[in-house]
């Protein structure tokens, strides 16, 4: 009887916890939903987006938290992917690596030709942040390291899945270079090659080739990427093989980039009234709600140019707060009240999604919406889609040009193994 006892006063603490964290909007359980996507700029097909619990993601190189997931073959160089997770519960993933060709397509080459060892690795256990409400645990994964190392060069995807389970909760683009022969890149802006004489940037590139390449006008081929939307790379449809050791290539009329893109820029390093973004902040919900100042169709007070798109800048410190940003957005009657509006970042793959979807509020005459974002500094802007394809709501300025950021690629088809080896990289700020 002691015993039965001593099991129902448990189940009754158990339970006082569990209405307790439910009303204080606690998030107890592993939450891995997907969030429906309906149109993307970041993610490359075969990847799997964000579920809703995962806060926080970061990945790049280390030492340099700017740059882009590259690692050089056979160097030194690490990545780290760091990401937090909203629960009261600590959880364990599994880390694997999918090998690709040059259009995110799976190789299917033998998986001792591709990694040193072997393919799948184990986090155990995060870091519990006390300091937020609702909690959430923090994880970060080095490689390569012991257990994971690369044989190959080439398109890469690390996939994150619950260890339990065996649920695939998230995937990631990355490359490995194998950094031969030398690239030189420039871009060239145009200014009336497009209506309204929009400005325009023209990517062209001279290759010197290494001395085991025999063929380059059947074997090379090469992607351009503008500001880390990998998703879209483009090939150049112009290229010229004449000259031994080296070859030339450059984007047509059609394919130019767009060298106006802007985005807003979300500080929030400082959550309280002295930062300028921010209009109101109510510490005593839960999680802490941040109100932000109204944003305009035709004006943005602190649009700048692209750079470091992707993931953001959120801080890693284990008192970083995740918080309910509220987002306004007001059209200055330019737009119908009924037009499908929507917010798109860093802090959401850039992805149009219906929960990031702005809603017109009529008593304030204003769209908003509301987002768990973590503290940090990220890019976002404010899009619709247009005959299936995403389209940002731009500025009066919008049409001049801007400092971009192009990714050239260069690709070998390996003539033995029929695998799109990755052989330079090159990054290149225009202006």
């Amino acid at each position: 009887m002691k015993e039965l006892s001593i099991f129902k006063c448990g189940v009754i603490l158990i339970t006082i916890f569990i209405i307790s964290c439910e009303s204080t909007s606690e998030i107890i359980h592993h939450d891995y939903r997907p969030v429906p996507i309906r149109n993307s700029l970041l993610l490359v097909p075969g990847q799997i987006p964000l579920p809703k619990s995962i806060k926080g993601v970061q990945f790049f190189r280390e030492n340099y938290q700017e740059s882009p997931p590259i690692l050089r073959l056979n160097s030194e160089d690490k990545l780290i992917l760091r990401f937090d997770e909203l629960t009261s519960l600590s959880g364990q993933f599994t880390i694997s690596f999918t090998h690709c060709n040059k259009d995110w397509e799976p190789t299917e080459l033998p998986q001792n030709w591709v990694y040193k060892s072997g393919n799948e690795h184990t986090i155990l256990g995060g870091k519990l942040n006390r300091e937020s409400r609702p909690n959430y645990f923090s994880y970060e994964y080095k490689f390569p390291n012991r257990a994971i190392g690369f044989l190959l060069s080439g398109n890469y995807i690390i996939t994150i899945s619950d260890h339990l389970t065996g649920i695939k909760l998230f995937s990631l683009p990355f490359f490995v270079t194998e950094n031969v022969g030398r690239l030189t890149s420039s871009a060239n802006t145009l200014f009336s090659k497009r209506p309204l004489g929009a400005a325009m940037d023209e990517i062209s590139g001279t290759y010197f080739y290494p001395d085991f390449i025999e063929f380059p006008q059947f074997n090379l081929s090469y992607k351009i990427s503008q500001n880390r939307f990998w998703k879209n790379n483009i090939s150049p449809l112009q290229s010229n093989f004449d000259t031994e050791g080296r070859t030339f290539f450059r984007l047509t009329d059609e394919q130019f980039f767009p060298s106006y893109l802007e985005f807003n820029t979300l500080d929030l390093r400082t959550l309280n009234l002295r930062n300028p973004q921010i209009f109101g902040y109510e510490r005593t919900e839960i999680p802490e709600r941040v109100i932000l100042k109204n944003d305009y169709l035709f004006f943005s007070s602190d649009a700048r140019s692209i750079s470091e798109i992707g993931y953001g800048r959120p801080i890693s410190e284990s008192t970083s707060r995740i918080v309910n940003v509220e987002f306004r957005y007001e059209t200055q009657g330019a737009l119908s009240k009924n037009s499908d509006i929507y917010l798109i970042g860093d802090f959401n793959q850039w992805t149009i999604s219906d929960q990031y979807k702005l809603t017109f509020n009529n008593k304030e005459q204003v769209y908003k919406v509301h987002v768990f974002i973590k503290q940090g500094i990220y890019n976002y802007n404010y899009a619709i889609v247009k005959n299936g394809t995403i389209d940002f709501l731009k500025n009066l300025e919008s049409l001049t040009q801007k400092p971009q950021e192009y990714t050239s690629f260069v690709y070998y088809k390996d003539p033995q193994y029929f695998y799109d080896r990755l052989l330079k990289i090159e990054i290149l700020n225009s202006r």
